[in-house]
C-alpha cells in the first residue's frame, strides 16, 4: 500500500476511534475536555468567553489556561488545533507562518487584535509567528464572521476572523510576571509583564519580550540520499514591547489605548533540494502601531463603538545570491496605514436590533532600495459601510447584513488600478428546536469580496493592474451540543459544520511568455467542500484529580475547477489535505499538570499536478509537557515547565522541501507576584 494511502487510512481510523471514545464517555457521563486550566494552583485569571451553544455562527476558542496546555510558543502554533485550519509553516522559529481557513488562503482571514484589524495591504498575509502567547488572554476563530452585530465594517468583509485578545490589568491588584524559557537550537526567551491599577477607573500594563535562536536543527535530506544535514539560515532575533492603558468605568463605558512595537531580524531558510540546501536570504521587519477603542452605552438602548489606528511596517529583504546584473536582490518597503471606524447599535425592542458601521482607511506603500526603477508608490483609499439587522426571540435568531466596499487608488508613476466597489450580503439563522435540550442548529450564507493586494497589482514585472477582485460564495450548516453542570462531568461540547466555498476570479500566478516570466491573473476557480467536527469537555475524578481532553477533525475536498478541458481539472488545490485533526489530553493532580497533544495531517500535493514528485507525505506531531506550581506566602506563585515537541522525532514537511524540526525540548520558569493597591473612590 502506498505511503500516502497508509497515512490517510491511519488518520481516519485514529480519528474515528478517538471520536467514538469521547462519545462513549459522554453517554456514560464520563468525558474529558480540551481545556487545561485544571488546578486552582496553576489557574491564571481568564476572561469569560461566550457560550458557543447560543451563537449563530461556528466559533472555536481557547482561553489563557487552555493555551498554556497546548505546548505552543506563538499564535501560529495554537491555531493549528482548530478544525479547518491549515498553517503554512516554512520551518524553524524564524520561518513564515500564515493561516488558511477552509482552504481559502491567508488573504481571506481577518486578524483582529483587541477588536482592531491587523492589516497588510502589501501582501495580504499576516505572519502569525510574530504574535507571542505571553500577552494573549484568549483566541477565537469565527469561520464565517463574528457573532456580534456591533463590529467595525471591516470585520464583516472576510470569510473568517481570527480574534486575539490581550491580557488586561486587574482592578484591585498589581501583577508582576517574569518568564524565562530556553530550549533546543539555541532558543532563549525572557519576558516581563507588569500590570497595575491607577487612580479611579484607570489601569495600565506593559509587556516586553525577547526571543533568540540559531535554528540549526538536524534533519534527514531525502533529496540527497537520506543524508543527515543541519538546517541553515534559520536564526532569529526579535523583541516586542506593548503598552496598554484602559479606562473601565463599568460595562457601559470603557476605553483602551494600545502601543505596539515589534522588531525582528531573521534568516529565511530556503528550500532543500538535491545538492542545493544553501540559503542566505534575510528579512528584517519593524512594525509599530497605536490603536484606540471606545465602547459606550447611549441612552440605555444604544451602543457606540469607535476605533482608530495608525500603523507602520518596514520590511527589508536581501538575497545576496540573486542572479541579476548586480548579483543580489534588495527590497526595502515602507507601508503606512491609517484607520478609523464608527459603529452604532440600537436595541429597538427585546427582540429586534440594528447596527450601522462606517470604516475608512488609507494605505500607502513606498520603496527606497537602490534597485527600485519606476516603482509606482501606490496609495489606496477604502470606504466600507455595513448595515446589520438582528431578530432574536427565545430560542430563535435571524441575522442579515449588507456590506458595501469602495476602493480607489492613486500612483505616482504609471497607471493605477481602476476603482472597485461591491455589495456583499450575508444571512444567518439559528435555533434551539428541541426545547431545553442544549442543541442549536444554524444555517448561513455569505458573499465575500477580496481586493487584489499591492503585490498583486504593482510588484515589479509580476503585478497586473487589470486584476479583478476575488469573490467567494460561502455556505455553512452546523449543529452544536453543549452542557455544563455541577456534576463530575462539568462540561461537554460537540460541534459539527458542513460548508461549501465557491471561489471565482481567483488570483493566481501564471506564465506570461515562458516559465521565467510570470504575471498575476484572474483565471482561477475553486470549489471547496468540507466538514469540521470537534468535541471537548471536562471530567472531575475527585477533588484533587481532573481529566480534560478534546479532539478536532476536518474532512475537505478542495478542487481546482478552473477549466473543464484542462488535464488537472478537479485536481486538489495545493497544500490542502483531505484529512487533518488534533487531539489533546491533560490530567491535573494537586500542583501538577500533565498534557499530551497530537496534530496530524494526511498527504497533500504541492502543485495541481497530481504527480509523485509533488506528493507531500502525511505527518503527525506529538508533544508532551509537565507543569508544577508552587505558591508562596508572600502572594507569589512559581510555575516550572518542561515540554518535549515532536516526541517521536518524525521527519516531515508542512511545505515541500522545508523540513520541520525533529525532537526538541523547552524548559521554563514563571514567577508571578501580586500586591494590592488602595483605590481612590470616585463618584460615578
Amino acid at each position: 500500500m502506498p505511503a500516502c494511502f497508509r497515512n490517510s487510512f491511519f488518520l481516519k481510523r485514529t480519528g474515528i476511534y478517538i471520536l467514538f471514545f469521547l462519545l462513549a464517555m459522554q453517554w456514560q457521563g464520563v468525558v474529558v475536555a480540551q481545556q487545561v486550566d485544571t488546578l486552582p494552583a496553576v489557574k491564571l485569571h481568564s476572561k469569560k468567553l461566550p457560550d458557543v451553544v447560543n451563537l449563530p455562527v461556528p466559533v472555536q476558542q481557547f482561553n489563557k489556561a487552555e493555551l498554556d496546555g497546548l505546548n505552543s510558543l506563538s499564535v501560529a502554533d495554537a491555531v493549528k488545533f482548530f478544525s479547518g485550519v491549515l498553517v503554512k509553516d516554512y520551518g524553524g522559529i524564524g520561518g513564515l507562518k500564515t493561516i488558511s481557513v477552509r482552504s481559502l488562503g491567508a488573504n481571506h482571514t481577518a486578524v483582529l487584535y483587541d477588536g482592531v484589524a491587523v492589516g497588510d495591504a502589501q501582501g495580504g498575509q499576516i505572519d502569525l509567528g510574530k504574535f507571542s502567547l505571553d500577552n494573549i488572554e484568549s483566541i477565537q476563530l469565527f469561520s464565517t464572521q463574528p457573532p456580534d452585530i456591533l463590529m467595525p465594517a471591516r470585520s464583516f468583509a472576510s470569510a473568517s476572523v481570527l480574534s486575539l485578545h490581550a491580557q488586561s490589568a486587574e482592578r484591585q491588584s498589581g501583577t508582576l510576571t517574569l518568564k524565562l524559557k530556553g530550549g533546543s537550537f539555541g532558543f532563549i526567551n525572557p519576558s516581563l509583564s507588569y500590570r497595575m491599577p491607577l487612580i479611579g477607573h484607570f489601569s495600565q500594563g506593559i509587556q516586553a519580550e525577547y526571543q533568540q535562536a540559531h535554528g540549526k536543527y538536524p534533519y534527514i535530506n531525502y533529496e540527497n540520499g537520506q543524508s543527515s544535514d543541519k538546517r541553515i539560515n534559520s536564526d532569529v532575533k526579535s523583541y516586542r514591547v506593548e503598552y496598554d492603558a484602559a479606562y473601565i468605568r463599568n460595562d457601559s463605558n470603557a476605553a483602551r489605548l494600545k502601543l505596539y512595537y515589534y522588531d525582528s531580524k531573521r534568516g529565511l531558510p530556503g528550500s532543500v533540494i538535491l545538492y542545493n540546501n544553501i540559503s542566505a536570504q534575510r528579512l528584517n521587519n519593524k512594525s509599530f502601531f497605536t490603536q484606540f477603542s471606545w465602547n459606550k452605552t447611549v441612552r440605555d438602548r444604544g451602543r457606540l463603538l469607535i476605533n482608530a489606528k495608525y500603523a507602520s511596517d518596514d520590511k527589508y529583504y536581501l538575497d545576496p545570491a540573486y542572479s541579476n546584473s548586480a548579483g543580489l536582490l534588495e527590497n526595502n518597503f515602507h507601508l503606512r496605514s491609517g484607520y478609523a471606524s464608527v459603529a452604532y447599535r440600537q436595541q429597538f425592542s427585546t427582540s429586534f436590533s440594528a447596527s450601522v458601521a462606517v470604516d475608512y482607511f488609507i494605505d500607502q506603500l513606498n520603496r527606497s532600495d537602490s534597485f527600485v526603477i519606476n516603482f509606482p508608490e501606490p496609495s489606496r483609499y477604502s470606504f466600507l459601510q455595513n448595515i446589520a439587522l438582528r431578530f432574536k426571540k427565545q430560542r430563535f435568531e435571524a441575522d442579515a447584513q449588507l456590506l458595501h466596499t469602495g476602493i480607489r487608488e492613486k500612483v505616482k508613476i504609471g497607471l493605477a488600478a481602476s476603482a472597485r466597489s461591491a455589495f456583499t450580503p450575508a444571512f444567518a439563522v439559528s435555533g434551539q428546536p428541541f426545547g431545553r435540550l442544549p442543541v442549536r442548529l444554524r444555517l448561513s450564507y455569505k458573499r465575500i469580496f477580496r481586493a487584489p493586494t499591492f503585490d498583486d497589482l504593482y510588484y515589479t514585472n509580476i503585478g497586473n493592474t487589470n486584476l479583478l477582485p476575488e469573490y467567494v460564495h460561502q455556505f455553512n450548516a452546523g449543529i452544536t451540543y453543549a452542557r455544563n453542570s455541577d456534576t463530575r462531568l462539568s462540561e461537554f461540547r460537540m460541534t459539527a459544520d458542513a460548508y461549501l466555498n465557491q471561489v471565482t476570479n481567483k488570483i493566481i500566478a501564471v506564465p506570461r511568455q515562458n516559465l521565467f516570466q510570470w504575471t498575476m491573473s484572474n483565471i482561477g476557480k475553486a470549489r471547496i467542500r468540507g466538514l469540521d467536527v470537534s468535541a471537548h469537555g471536562r471530567y472531575r475524578i475527585s477533588k484533587e484529580w481532573q481529566l480534560t481532553a478534546g479532539i478536532s477533525y476536518s474532512l475537505q475536498e478542495a478542487l481546482d475547477v478552473t477549466n473543464p478541458l484542462a488535464y488537472n481539472y478537479k485536481a486538489m488545490l495545493p497544500y490542502t489535505p483531505k484529512h487533518s485533526g488534533s487531539f489533546s489530553l491533560a490530567a491535573g493532580y494537586k500542583s501538577f499538570t500533565w498534557s499530551y497533544n497530537i496534530i496530524s495531517s494526511a498527504y497533500r500535493y504541492r502543485q495541481g499536478d497530481l504527480l509523485p514528485v509533488n506528493l507531500v507525505q502525511g505527518w503527525a506531531d506529538h508533544s508532551a509537557a509537565i507543569r508544577y506550581s508552587l505558591k508562596t506566602k508572600q502572594q507569589g506563585q512559581y510555575v516550572l515547565l518542561a515540554e518535549i515537541n515532536n516526541l517521536f522525532n518524525n521527519q516531515y514537511e508542512v511545505i515541500r522541501y522545508y523540513p520541520m524540526p525533529g525532537v526538541n525540548y523547552r524548559v521554563g520558569i514563571t514567577a508571578n507576584f501580586k500586591h494590592h493597591h488602595k483605590q481612590q473612590n470616585i463618584q460615578k
